[in-house]
């Protein structure tokens, strides 16, 4: 909003006080804005009441994959137009209310509400939680974003982490109430719809972006669409390159000038539309994230799945269904504490060898994508190796550290990449035709990984003391294939990141 006064000097209302207000309430933002990270917490549960096959599990879960990236295009549209409030309020609704109903669902089991709304209605109640949830997100960066010039990525990486620590934090709460409940699913969803109704109501009432004071004389007043940043010597922190961008800018917003040198970069680079058909880099980066994202989202939606067949594998010790939902907590907890480190220690770090570290030191922030597919390629391997649920090497524990590490990493910096390498002006436009590259490989990783599942419960004979047709008792077995099959993804995500930091266009130093 642009505000006419007589005032004869522009200055930026809230200051630094402002600027940290929103910092820590976006952060709680993000603290609930990552809940999809819970969905294997409470799958196979929601699976055996409802007797679901793997595939339609996979469905399910994957609708709130694309929930989350599939949105993101019209609601960064929607935070350019309508600000944080709006959204924040919008995601209190989604969320909340679509946890509800899933706990609705479950509680009633094949007889209740899923008897007439079936897998669809349980689908269409997770993608809007994913919805809910790049909502929370989008508004939350937005103001950031607006807020932060010089530590756009470090603060940007604080609001991202909290989402990578969504699933650690209502875990470890759920895990404090279980022993106090007699049905801990059913407590589960109802904290997380509790959880993300307040958090996002405290955003909407306390995130705010930057409001700028535009003299009434001598400049006229500019059209709405265009926000103008004068900064003051209070406020070097943030810049007009900053204010044009957000985390997702209108395609509709003139690039700001600015005077300072850094703005050259952002203000010669501006592809979007139909020309990101023609830049090569753009698909490279695309089929990156795409091929680390396949391989992060299968192990992250069925890590509960998972645990539940290595426990019932021939040769293993009966574990009484009580461990098997520990292992269950504890593995979606690391997988969330370090999904969180992910992504702080590349916002943090690439900005520190990129801006800080001595001039030998220093390096482009394309070749994290490098250290993250080798990651990727070693969880992998390791996963396909696993064969029980207890142990470092020999369980689920080190596969789960590099996946929470590499997917944290994925997420924490290819919006930075891909904002200096394609320009600021239309990221909005191009951060969501990016996102749509984990919706498509993260849905077929999944459902590949149903159908090899289904497969291998249907051509064997089950455990006795399993009901449901749908398990698979044959240990990795049951999923050894998927494995073998990202595997082969994690390697190639390797080479291409080898390229992408090898061209001299992805070399260039962020703005």
């Amino acid at each position: 909003m642009v505000i006419a006064t007589s005032s004869p000097t522009p200055r930026r209302l809230g200051g630094k006080e402002g600027r940290l207000v929103t910092l820590v309430f976006a952060t709680i933002v993000g603290l609930s804005a990552g809940t999809n990270y819970l969905f294997s917490a409470y799958a196979p549960q929601l699976a055996s009441r409802l007797a679901l096959s793997s595939t339609q599990l996979n469905l399910i879960g994957s609708a709130g994959n694309l929930g989350v990236y599939l949105s993101g295009i019209p609601i960064g549209r929607l935070v350019d137009r309508h600000g944080p409030t709006f959204l924040l309020i919008f995601s209190a609704v989604a969320l909340s209310s679509a946890y509800l109903i899933i706990r609705s669902i479950y509680f009633g089991g094949q007889d209740g509400i899923f008897s007439a709304i079936g897998v669809p209605g349980l689908a269409l109640m997770e993608m809007f939680t994913g919805i809910g949830s790049t909502a929370a997100l989008a508004a939350a960066g937005n103001a950031i974003a607006l807020s932060f010039k010089k530590t756009r990525a470090t603060a940007l990486s604080l609001v991202l982490s909290g989402f990578g620590l969504s699933a650690f934090f209502y875990s470890s709460i759920w895990r404090k109430i279980s022993p106090t409940t007699s049905d801990p699913t059913a407590a589960l969803l109802l904290l997380l719809a509790l959880g993300c109704g307040a958090s996002m109501a405290l955003g909407a009432i306390t995130i705010r972006r930057p409001a700028i004071i535009i003299p009434a004389t001598p400049a006229p007043v500019p059209p709405p669409s265009i926000v103008v940043n004068s900064p003051s010597p209070d406020d070097s922190e943030d810049d007009a390159d900053t204010i044009a961008a957000g985390l997702f800018p209108s395609e509709r917003t003139p690039l700001v000038r600015s005077n300072s040198s850094k703005s050259v970069h952002d203000e010669v680079i501006s592809v979007s539309g139909w020309g990101l058909a023609r830049e090569l880099d753009f698909w490279l980066l695309f089929v990156f994230n795409g091929l680390c994202s396949g391989c992060g989202l299968m192990y992250i939606n069925n890590v509960g799945t998972l645990v539940r067949t290595l426990a019932l594998s021939p040769g293993s010790s009966d574990q009484p269904p009580w461990h098997v939902a520990v292992q269950q907590a504890k593995l979606v907890s690391l997988l969330s504490v370090f999904n969180c480190l992910g992504r702080l220690l590349t916002g943090f770090l690439s900005d520190f060898m990129l801006h800080r570290a001595p001039a030998k030191w220093m390096f482009s922030r394309i070749w994290w994508n490098v250290s993250t597919a080798v990651m990727l390629v070693v969880a992998q391997i390791t996963i396909s190796r696993a064969s029980t649920i207890d142990g470092v090497w020999a369980g689920l524990t080190v596969p789960t550290i590099l996946v929470g590490l590499a997917h944290g990493s994925v997420f924490g910096i290819s919006g930075i990449i891909g904002l200096e390498r394609i320009g600021i002006k239309h990221f909005s436009g191009n951060n969501g035709v990016l996102a749509l590259a984990p919706a498509i490989f993260g849905q077929a990783t999944n459902l590949m990984f149903g159908k090899i599942y289904d497969h291998q419960a249907s051509q064997f004979s089950k455990h006795p003391s399993v009901l449901a047709a749908s398990t698979c008792t044959l240990g990795r077995d049951c999923h050894l294939l998927s494995f073998r099959i990202t595997t082969m993804m994690a390697v190639l995500a390797l080479g291409f990141g080898m390229v992408l930091s090898n061209r001299q266009s992805m070399k260039r130093r962020a703005a």
